[in-house]
């Protein structure tokens, strides 16, 4: 029964499809008056968004491209074989790009409402395909249908060599753009995509929509109760710089294009965000200004190793002074910090923050503008505390780095093993500071202050220098006892700090991180071979190798599972321990223990039974509620598949950030291996599918077997 109504789907979408090829739009005047309509004079309709899918067959070449990475053709034909049911779509190009164009309806409040298009090449071949479908069409005129399915009546009409159908008849009173001409920039680039027209919004609606972001955001960001200072700054500094993003995309922007690609060819595939700008808006100039330099670290980011992280941004000139106010706010509080810990007070000995417990009714009334803009963050200021010269050394040098409006960082993961063959990890990162020589001294002699403290790690200073950076050694402080550090970094990993005129370092690991760190030094310092044009300029990257991360995984598999059924059990524990403190209590009060106990509280621990995972639930269960044997068959099946997908060196996923001629782009590219192992889940989905099928057509053979 299930595959029937599978089948029952796909004939229906497919159906849809072809009938928006071979349907013509048609108005409700038009279906009572057709040789007036021929005489109308139709409205020029300029989409606000098109989703397009490329033609038909490079669809079915990337399914037989999916299946032959695992070697599994014969689903191809499983899938060829399922189009029969459609006739095979007979009568309708494939060749062609099809898809939804969606228009503003007009009005106070212009509602959004979409229209189809499909390629038609043989009309009666595309008439007859329907028909033997749940579709049956109704012929109005030489270019009007209608489509009638069971529940709902479609309008179509014919234009040229495409169908446009929607679902009622006056959405179809204009004057449509060619296809082939609207999506070709996008069937080119992509196999399916979706692009938002911007300059099609009304600018009522635009406001609208911003006032309410900057209301929503405005209530966001108010201090939580307990919410350390500093980390409420760092939140409203990120949460405020979004919203200037979104007031730049939505008043300056002109297109944002979602796109999907599988290429055969080049063995990957890529998923992009591309954003385009009015031109010589402050939007474009702001785009093309976040690469504007080169980062420092340009040397080992494109480093072929497990994991790198760079960041290389300049920022707006309104972001550089928040950060010039979040540095203040965090020095000041990082000084009240240091002097509870070096007078030895504990954590909550020490005063609280005068504004923690702040009032709502002392914040200024809102005027719909972000508080960075209406020049008050609405907080009673504190006294100052005394900031150490150390600890202003360090934030000097912090606001002038904020000055200098570039942020450059990276991290990087470089591989490694233990001592019996099994991968093991050292981390690696710089960060590039303007004035450096000071941020050391002032780092630097605050470790010393905090060296001999209760509870601190150990700490070992100055034991080597390389190329004018100093470096210290942190250890313990928790590294050495956590099961997920040792694993990763090997046992009693330490962190190397580095301190340079130029940069901050650092390097977790082994003891031979601090060798792999002073190689990553010398070529950072040494002068590239070549340097790339500005327009190649990076300002943010991430790739990472998934073949190294799955051999840790499978390596120390065993230890993690086990911590993670211990933690299960720990919450059943706690949720039963829970359940019968209530059930005594309530008799202890006289209750009538015959009644259902109170639950206990969501997310105190896993929760049995309908909607829970347990039984009686339809759906899959979730890890928590799964018996171990499942939890374990699932992982082992999941691993499997990994270790099949990811076993050659086309492993990489990379994505990038990049300005364009008019805008800027985000990419994501995934190697072979993500295309394999999705191969797999998706052939698996099949097998069952398949077998249900398969059972299904032997239980209805015995049936149809006469009774003896």
């Amino acid at each position: 029964m299930r595959t029937l109504q599978i089948r029952w789907r796909l004939v229906a979408l497919f159906a849809i499809l072809v009938s928006a090829c071979v349907s013509t739009p048609v108005s409700h005047a038009q279906t009572k008056e057709p040789e007036k309509s021929a005489q109308l004079v139709r409205e020029q309709a300029i989409p606000l968004a098109i989703i397009c899918a490329a033609g038909f067959e490079r669809w079915m070449s990337n399914v037989d491209y999916l299946f032959g990475t695992i070697e599994r053709e014969e689903l191809s034909d499983y899938v060829g074989g399922k189009l029969a049911n459609v006739n095979d779509l007979k009568g309708f190009d494939k060749d062609k790009p099809f898809g939804m164009l969606i228009f503003l309806r007009p009005g106070l409040l212009p509602q959004p409402y979409p229209v189809m298009f499909a390629p038609v090449k043989n009309l009666s071949d595309v008439i007859g395909t329907l028909t033997g479908g749940p579709v049956k069409v109704k012929k109005l005129d030489d270019t009007h249908y209608d489509l009638v399915g069971d529940r709902e009546t479609y309008h179509a009409r014919l234009a040229g060599e495409y169908a446009w159908i929607a679902t009622q008849a006056d959405q179809l009173d204009y004057e449509f753009p060619d296809p082939v001409t609207v999506t070709k920039r996008l069937a080119d680039r992509y196999d399916i995509a979706i692009e938002f027209n911007l300059t099609q919004v009304p600018e009522g609606m635009k406001h609208i929509f911003l006032d309410f972001l900057r209301a929503s955001t405005e209530t966001a960001i108010q201090q939580r109760d307990g919410e350390p200072n500093t980390a409420y700054q760092m939140r409203r500094l990120n949460a405020l710089d979004t919203l200037d993003w979104l007031d730049k995309l939505l008043l300056q922007g002109e297109r944002l294009t979602f796109g999907l690609k599988v290429d055969p060819k080049s063995k990957s595939a890529t998923i992009e965000l591309d954003v385009q700008a009015k031109q010589d808006s402050a939007f474009a100039k702001a785009l093309q200004e976040v690469a504007a330099r080169p980062s420092y670290f340009s040397n080992v980011v494109e480093d072929d190793v497990p994991l790198t992280f760079s960041l290389s941004a300049m920022m707006t000139p309104q972001n550089q002074k928040r950060f010039a106010e979040f540095f203040e706010e965090a020095e000041q509080d990082i000084a009240e910090q240091l002097a509870n810990v070096l007078e030895g007070k504990k954590p909550n000995e020490a005063k609280k923050p005068d504004n923690a417990a702040a009032p709502p009714a002392d914040a200024p009334k809102s005027t719909g503008l972000p508080r960075s803009k209406r020049g008050s963050s609405g907080k009673v200021p504190k006294a100052k505390v005394p900031v150490p010269p150390a600890l202003h050394d360090v934030f000097e040098s912090l606001r002038a780095t904020a000055k200098t409006g570039h942020v450059d960082f990276f991290v990087q993961f470089i591989a490694d093993s233990k001592s019996n063959g099994t991968p093991q990890f050292t981390l690696i990162g710089g960060a590039k500071i303007a004035d450096g020589t000071k941020f050391a001294g002032g780092a630097t002699e605050i470790l010393r202050q905090l060296k001999d403290r209760p509870g601190m790690a150990r700490m070992d200073f100055g034991i080597d220098s390389h190329a004018g950076v100093t470096f210290h050694r942190i250890a313990g402080g928790g590294l050495d006892t956590d099961p997920g550090a040792q694993e990763t970094f090997g046992a009693k990993p330490a962190v190397y700090v580095g301190l340079g005129s130029q940069a901050v370092w650092f390097a977790l690991g082994q003891a031979d991180a601090l060798a792999q760190l002073k190689l990553v030094i010398d070529r950072v310092n040494t002068e590239p071979v070549s340097r790339p044009d500005r327009r190649d300029f990076i300002p943010f990257q991430f790739h990472m190798h998934m073949k190294k991360w799955i051999e840790l995984g499978e390596a120390n598999g065993e230890q993690r599972l086990q911590r993670m059924e211990k933690a299960i059990t720990e919450q059943e524990t706690k949720a039963k321990t829970a359940e019968a403190e209530a059930k005594a209590a309530a008799a202890k009060a006289g209750a009538n223990t015959t009644e259902p106990a109170p639950k206990a509280a969501e997310g105190n621990g896993p929760q049995r039974g309908p909607g829970r995972g347990g039984p009686g639930r339809g759906g899959p269960q979730g890890f928590g509620q799964q018996t171990q044997e499942q939890r374990r068959e699932g992982l082992a099946t999941w691993n499997s598949m990994q270790k099949k997908a990811f076993s050659g060196n086309d492993d990489k996923v990379r994505i990038d950030f990049k300005p364009t001629d008019q805008g800027a782009r985000i990419r994501l590219q995934f190697d072979e291996s993500f295309m394999r192992l999705m191969g797999l889940g998706v052939s698996r989905a099949m097998d069952g599918n398949i077998e249900a099928e398969r059972k299904a057509a032997e239980k209805q053979q015995e049936k149809s077997k006469p009774k003896k």
